[in-house]
Protein backbone atom coordinates (compact mmCIF):
# COMPACT_ATOMS: atom_id res chain seq x y z
CA UNK A 1 0.00 0.00 0.00
CA UNK A 2 2.72 2.53 0.65
CA UNK A 3 4.62 1.88 -2.52
CA UNK A 4 1.69 2.61 -4.36
CA UNK A 5 1.05 5.75 -2.69
CA UNK A 6 4.53 6.78 -3.08
CA UNK A 7 3.82 5.42 -7.26
CA UNK A 8 0.72 8.03 -6.67
CA UNK A 9 2.47 10.73 -5.67
CA UNK A 10 5.55 11.00 -8.31
CA UNK A 11 3.13 10.88 -10.86
CA UNK A 12 1.11 13.34 -9.35
CA UNK A 13 4.35 15.25 -9.25
CA UNK A 14 5.66 14.56 -12.74
CA UNK A 15 2.05 15.43 -14.12
CA UNK A 16 2.17 18.81 -12.31
CA UNK A 17 6.04 19.30 -14.08
CA UNK A 18 4.52 18.78 -17.13
CA UNK A 19 1.60 20.99 -17.18
CA UNK A 20 3.80 23.74 -16.08
CA UNK A 21 5.30 24.93 -19.56
CA UNK A 22 1.51 24.51 -21.24
CA UNK A 23 0.49 27.46 -18.54
CA UNK A 24 3.83 29.18 -19.57
CA UNK A 25 3.05 29.05 -23.25
CA UNK A 26 -0.50 30.43 -22.77
CA UNK A 27 1.20 33.53 -21.48
CA UNK A 28 2.42 34.80 -24.95
CA UNK A 29 1.63 34.98 -28.41
CA UNK A 30 3.96 33.73 -30.66
CA UNK A 31 6.05 36.32 -32.01
CA UNK A 32 5.95 38.44 -28.69
CA UNK A 33 7.11 36.01 -26.62
CA UNK A 34 10.08 36.47 -23.67
CA UNK A 35 12.35 34.19 -21.74
CA UNK A 36 15.17 34.56 -18.81
CA UNK A 37 18.07 33.10 -17.53
CA UNK A 38 18.43 33.42 -13.67
CA UNK A 39 21.63 32.57 -11.87
CA UNK A 40 23.58 33.19 -9.14
CA UNK A 41 26.41 32.18 -6.23
CA UNK A 42 27.08 28.74 -5.26
CA UNK A 43 26.15 27.89 -9.45
CA UNK A 44 22.55 28.76 -8.84
CA UNK A 45 20.83 28.93 -12.02
CA UNK A 46 17.17 28.59 -13.80
CA UNK A 47 15.22 29.24 -16.97
CA UNK A 48 11.72 30.55 -18.12
CA UNK A 49 10.28 30.43 -21.20
CA UNK A 50 6.96 31.84 -22.94
CA UNK A 51 5.67 34.56 -21.39
CA UNK A 52 4.03 37.91 -22.32
CA UNK A 53 6.31 40.59 -20.61
CA UNK A 54 10.08 40.22 -19.82
CA UNK A 55 8.73 41.26 -16.26
CA UNK A 56 6.83 37.65 -16.02
CA UNK A 57 9.67 36.05 -17.30
CA UNK A 58 12.14 36.95 -14.90
CA UNK A 59 10.09 36.78 -12.02
CA UNK A 60 9.79 33.05 -13.03
CA UNK A 61 12.96 32.40 -13.67
CA UNK A 62 14.38 34.00 -10.36
CA UNK A 63 11.47 31.64 -8.45
CA UNK A 64 12.15 28.81 -10.56
CA UNK A 65 15.80 29.16 -8.85
CA UNK A 66 14.64 28.77 -4.84
CA UNK A 67 15.50 32.64 -4.45
CA UNK A 68 19.36 31.80 -5.06
CA UNK A 69 19.63 33.49 -8.00
CA UNK A 70 20.74 37.33 -8.05
CA UNK A 71 21.08 37.86 -11.85
CA UNK A 72 18.76 37.67 -14.38
CA UNK A 73 19.04 37.51 -17.91
CA UNK A 74 16.41 38.22 -20.30
CA UNK A 75 15.46 37.42 -24.41
CA UNK A 76 12.82 38.13 -26.21
CA UNK A 77 11.69 35.54 -29.64
CA UNK A 78 15.06 33.92 -29.32
CA UNK A 79 17.35 31.87 -27.23
CA UNK A 80 19.45 32.65 -24.46
CA UNK A 81 22.59 30.69 -22.78
CA UNK A 82 24.65 31.07 -19.46
CA UNK A 83 27.74 30.02 -19.01
CA UNK A 84 30.56 29.26 -16.52
CA UNK A 85 34.07 29.01 -15.55
CA UNK A 86 36.53 28.70 -12.60
CA UNK A 87 36.61 32.55 -13.12
CA UNK A 88 33.77 33.83 -15.11
CA UNK A 89 30.64 33.74 -16.93
CA UNK A 90 28.98 34.15 -20.00
CA UNK A 91 25.73 35.34 -21.99
CA UNK A 92 24.54 34.57 -25.31
CA UNK A 93 21.54 35.88 -27.00
CA UNK A 94 20.67 34.46 -30.32
CA UNK A 95 18.25 33.12 -32.75
CA UNK A 96 18.78 29.27 -32.31
CA UNK A 97 20.14 27.04 -28.98
CA UNK A 98 23.64 26.10 -30.60
CA UNK A 99 24.08 29.93 -30.98
CA UNK A 100 23.29 31.47 -27.85
CA UNK A 101 25.66 28.73 -26.49
CA UNK A 102 28.42 29.78 -28.82
CA UNK A 103 28.21 33.28 -27.66
CA UNK A 104 27.72 32.22 -24.06
CA UNK A 105 31.07 29.98 -24.42
CA UNK A 106 32.93 33.05 -26.48
CA UNK A 107 32.14 35.49 -23.88
CA UNK A 108 32.75 33.33 -20.77
CA UNK A 109 36.55 32.18 -22.32
CA UNK A 110 37.64 35.84 -22.63
CA UNK A 111 37.18 36.13 -19.08
CA UNK A 112 38.25 31.86 -17.66
CA UNK A 113 39.31 28.70 -19.24
CA UNK A 114 37.00 25.44 -19.07
CA UNK A 115 33.60 27.39 -19.68
CA UNK A 116 30.44 24.72 -20.14
CA UNK A 117 26.79 25.82 -20.77
CA UNK A 118 24.63 25.69 -17.48
CA UNK A 119 21.32 26.21 -18.65
CA UNK A 120 19.58 27.53 -21.52
CA UNK A 121 15.87 28.37 -23.10
CA UNK A 122 14.44 29.57 -26.48
CA UNK A 123 10.82 30.97 -27.01
CA UNK A 124 8.11 29.98 -29.16
CA UNK A 125 8.13 32.31 -32.17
Amino acid sequence: MKRIRLTLLGLLAFAGLAIMPAQAAADCVPGNCWGAVAYGPGGAWAYAVDFGTRGSASRAAQGRCGGRCTHVLSFHNSCGAYATGPYGYGWGNAGTRYAAEVRAIQECNARSPGCAVRVWGCTTR
